[in-house]
C-alpha cells in the first residue's frame, strides 16, 4: 500500500470550493493531495515557521558546497544576475536569507531544483525561459521541499514515483499559499511550470521527468488550491 501523506503536513489547510468538484480527478496523486486541503482553515499564520526545519549548521553548509562538482557550474551573466538578485526577498520570506547558495549549471535543458536542503540549481536553460516573478515562484516551490525533505529522499530511494508526484504536488499547494501571503495571485507559477515544460518537450527530454503529473493536472491542481484559497486570509 502507498503511504499517506504524514499528519505532521496537514497544516496545508483550506476552506472548501465547490468549484474544485467540478471535473476533479476521482484518483491518483491530484486528488490525494487535494484532500489535504479541502474544508480547513486557510489562515497558516505562523505554521510554516513551525515545521520548517533549522538551518543547517555552518561547517556543514560549507562541506556541501565545497562538494559540489566544477562541472558544469556557470558564471552567470549580468541579465541572470539580476534575476538571481530577485530571489532575496524570497529567501528572507522564507528566514532563509544569506542561507540559501544559488548556482547556475549547465544541464542542456530548463531545470530548478534545490540541492541538499540549502544550494538552489538554477539551469542556464530555465533562467532563459521564465522572468524574475516567474522564478521566484519557482524558488518558493523548491524551498518547500524543505518541509517534505526526508519524505522525498525515501520516495527516490523507493523509486516510488506516485509518492514523488504527491509531494512536488504538496510543494505546489504550498508555493500558492505562500504567494498569497505575499498578495500575489498563482499566475507566475503556472507560467513558469508550463514554459519549463513546453521547453523541455521541444528538446525531447520531458519524458524523463516522471517526479510530476502531466502539466495539465498540473495547472488544474494550482487553479484549484487558489480558488480553495480565495477570500479572506
Amino acid at each position: 500500500m502507498k503511504p499517506c501523506l504524514r499528519p505532521a503536513i496537514l497544516f496545508l489547510v483550506v476552506v472548501p470550493a465547490a468549484a474544485a468538484a467540478a471535473d476533479r480527478p476521482v484518483s491518483g496523486p491530484v486528488a490525494t493531495v487535494l484532500a489535504l486541503f479541502e474544508g480547513r482553515d486557510p489562515s497558516g499564520e505562523g505554521l510554516l515557521q513551525k515545521q520548517r526545519p533549522s538551518p543547517l549548521a555552518p561547517a556543514l553548509r560549507a562541506a556541501i558546497v565545497a562538494a559540489l562538482p566544477p562541472e558544469g557550474a556557470l558564471t552567470p551573466s549580468a541579465s541572470e544576475a539580476l534575476k538571481i538578485a530577485s530571489l532575496d526577498p524570497i529567501f528572507a520570506s522564507h528566514e532563509r536569507k544569506d542561507l540559501v547558495v544559488v548556482k547556475v549549471i549547465d544541464v542542456g535543458y530548463a531545470f530548478v531544483g534545490l540541492h541538499a536542503r540549502m544550494v538552489l540549481l538554477l539551469s542556464r536553460d530555465a533562467l532563459a525561459v521564465v522572468t524574475a516573478g516567474e522564478l521566484q515562484a519557482l524558488a518558493i516551490h523548491e524551498l518547500a521541499h524543505e518541509l517534505v525533505w526526508d519524505e522525498y529522499q525515501a520516495a527516490i530511494a523507493a523509486r516510488d514515483e506516485a509518492r514523488m508526484q504527491e509531494l512536488e504536488l504538496l510543494c505546489d499547494g504550498i508555493a500558492v499559499l505562500m504567494l498569497k501571503r505575499l498578495d500575489r495571485a498563482p499566475d507566475d507559477l503556472i507560467r513558469a511550470v508550463t514554459k519549463m515544460v513546453r521547453h523541455n518537450e521541444g528538446l525531447g527530454t520531458r519524458d524523463a521527468v516522471r517526479s510530476h503529473v502531466s502539466l495539465k493536472d498540473r495547472k488544474y491542481f494550482i487553479r484549484t488550491v487558489a480558488a480553495m484559497t480565495d477570500g479572506p486570509s
